[in-house]
């Protein structure tokens, strides 16, 4: 809890609470209170939903181009050091790389991987860090693939040698399974084997290059089909012409990124927070309506147009947007959604995220159930079951696994939500009842609990506060929340709102995980959906506080 931000609310002469407070330490360090005026709320919140208005396009869709990083560029810069001419490129390039490790965002693995493309001095084994304390059912794959990263930029000049049934794909995701072929014969190559049966990867894999588009929109995975086909002479124009395409999305920086964007699920995600904030009607009804274009022919939703894998996370947040803003006008989308989501249900009562029979995750096993409980025909078996999920995959601390976010309250809030869905329809049975109210009662108390001094939260227990993670612990408590504990990060959030209402905060979205991805969209639409749940209601009018009743 914090030690400092404490709210102390007075009644002023009109009669009406004040309605946020900020407190800073004065010369000898003690906290000085300093009151906001009764609308500091309603203004703070005014000014970021006017600030993630004005991001959203004509057509509804809200475009936040994904950030470039290191990862990328340098697979990019020794994929063009291979080819002949495209020196503005690579000189773009060079000029990025060498800048971006410069910033104090600079992770471990950027600085190893740059050094690598770059050819400057080895710093072997820093990009071991990326994975301390990485649990996950993807950790050996990701150790694999960061394996062939390392190899591919240069840092490494080894590959460690593994066999062909460490890469099979499985039922993975529709740009996961090709990854795996092409990791398979970048290590085939790299180890001049001559393994049996791998002439028949390379058609599949060339499969997914001849298409108009950059397969899946994933430039990670695109990056490693060419380097896994670029040695074969049959496949060279093939090559040629899919990196071509690449360059297209070259960044204004000279970076590249995972994706040129994810905007169906910004878009789902920061319309849901305006629709929270009670936003313009005719806004969200444009967001609706081209989000609603997007929808796939299997009732779910892809997190960008042009890619054909839906996932449960994106359609999580355009069905809560759609059923609490025109419910009605989008009926057959969300009854389509819906029957979506039954059917991604695991038998053990969980969520995946992009195929049925995928490990169940806790952020999308909150979501679903959040989305199905506001359904008019309510499936209490299927809600059972996923309630059942989450409380017996809460951790000792009162956490869940992190999934796709680095910060702990991502999952937290989507846990809350869907546990207290669930309970609000009445349609568990009095033993699931008792462990999901418990369930919620220690992921709250974490929450409570793991509040910085100035008043925020932070990825994890005892890191820097950040306006991300402040928002998904405010929307998790919501209006509920003791008084002092919110109204401290209200004051926390008064001091990093920016002068155009938004907020930057450090990316906590990783893809593949736990490599963070940057959209800068997501930080104002998150703190936006915390301030919409802890404040409710403010608009012109100042929430009253208990304090002062």
């Amino acid at each position: 809890m914090p030690s400092c931000g404490a709210v102390s609310l007075g009644m002023p002469a009109d009669g009406h609470a004040a309605c946020a407070f900020n407190a800073h330490p004065d010369d000898r360090g003690e906290c000085v209170s300093v009151a906001a005026g009764p609308h500091v709320t309603s203004e703070l919140t005014h000014r970021l939903r006017r600030h993630l208005a004005a991001q959203v396009g004509a057509e509804g869709r809200l475009h936040c181009p994904c950030r470039s990083r290191v990862l990328e560029s340098a697979l990019a810069l020794r994929l063009l050091e291979t080819e002949r001419g495209h020196e503005q490129s690579r000189s773009r390039l060079r000029a990025f790389l060498a800048t971006a490790t410069t910033h104090n965002s600079a992770t471990p693995l950027d600085r190893t991987l740059a050094d690598g493309a770059l050819r400057r001095a080895s710093r072997t084994g820093r990009e071991v860090e990326v994975l301390s304390g990485f649990e996950h059912h993807t950790a050996v794959r990701k150790r694999m693939l960061l394996d062939t990263l390392l190899y591919l930029t240069g840092a490494r000049d080894r590959l460690p040698r593994r066999e062909a049934v460490a890469f099979a794909a499985g039922d993975l995701h529709s740009w996961k399974q090709p990854e795996m072929v092409a990791c398979h014969l970048i290590h085939v190559h790299a180890h001049s084997a001559a393994e049996e049966g791998t002439s028949l990867l390379l058609e599949p894999l060339a499969a997914a290059l001849r298409g108009g588009i950059i397969h899946e929109r994933n430039h990670l995975s695109h990056l490693l089909y060419l380097f896994a086909l670029r040695p074969y002479p049959q496949y060279r124009d093939l090559v040629g012409t899919g990196l071509e395409r690449l360059l297209t999305t070259q960044g204004a920086d000279g970076g590249f990124s995972l994706s040129r964007d994810i905007d169906t699920w910004v878009t789902s995600v920061a319309g849901l927070a305006l629709a929270e904030a009670g936003a313009d009607p005719l806004l969200l009804d444009r967001m609706c309506d081209w989000l609603g274009d997007q929808q796939a022919d299997d009732g779910g939703w892809a997190f960008t147009p042009g890619v054909t894998q839906t996932d449960t996370d994106t359609t999580y947040t355009v069905l809560k947007l759609m059923h609490r803003h025109a419910s009605h006008r989008h009926a057959d989308a969300l009854d389509r959604g819906r029957a979506y989501l039954l059917r991604m249900q695991n038998p053990d009562g969980g969520w995946p995220v992009y195929r049925h029979g995928n490990p169940s995750e806790a952020a999308m096993t909150g979501g679903a159930l959040s989305v199905l409980s506001d359904g008019p025909h309510s499936n209490a078996v299927s809600l059972t079951a996923g309630a059942f999920w989450l409380t017996r995959n809460q951790q000792r601390d009162g956490t869940f696994e992190r999934g796709w976010s680095l910060s702990e309250g991502n999952a937290l809030f989507r846990a809350v939500h869907g546990l207290s869905a669930v309970l609000d329809r009445h349609l568990l049975t009095a033993e699931a009842v008792r462990h999901a109210r418990r369930t919620l009662s220690r992921a709250t108390t974490y929450i409570h609990d793991t509040q910085n001094p100035d008043g925020g939260w932070g990825h994890q227990r005892d890191r820097s506060s950040d306006p991300i993670s402040t928002g998904y612990a405010l929307a998790a408590i919501g209006h509920r929340g003791p008084v002092a504990t919110l109204h401290a990060a209200l004051g926390y959030l008064m001091s990093h709102q920016q002068s155009d209402g938004g907020f930057a905060s450090a990316p906590d979205t990783v893809s593949p995980r736990p490599i963070p991805l940057d959209l800068p969209a997501l930080a104002p639409a998150y703190v936006l959906r915390g301030l919409a749940h802890a404040f409710p209601g403010t608009g012109p009018t100042c929430v009253q506080s208990t304090a002062s009743r």
